[in-house]
């Protein structure tokens, strides 16, 4: 059914289980769909994240708007998000910032 905002609602299950990569019986039964613009260089990680995860590419974007609005939350919250890798008593850290 098409809405006001030209966004689709479509009947079908929520986020995914992390348990079983099947969809929550749970969730929420209506769903929006949305057209995306990429380009090519978005399009590329886009295939390469859903490849090295056996993932579709509608489950990578998902992902991704799920771990930036908890980004989001925890730096509202006054925390840093980021990184790091304890390499032979080195420690590397890498501030993801623009969140």
């Amino acid at each position: 059914m098409k809405k006001q905002d030209g966004c689709e609602e479509e009947k079908g299950s929520g986020p995914m289980s992390k348990e079983s990569g099947k969809p929550n019986a749970s969730s929420e039964a209506a769903r929006v769909r949305l057209t995306l613009d990429l380009s090519q260089r978005l399009n590329a990680i886009v295939d390469r994240i859903a490849a090295e995860n056996e993932s579709s590419k509608a489950d990578v974007l998902r992902f991704a708007i799920e771990f930036l609005g908890a980004a989001t939350d925890a730096k509202k919250a006054g925390m840093h998000v980021g990184a790091w890798k304890d390499d032979d008593g080195n420690r590397r850290e890498r501030e993801f910032v623009g969140i």
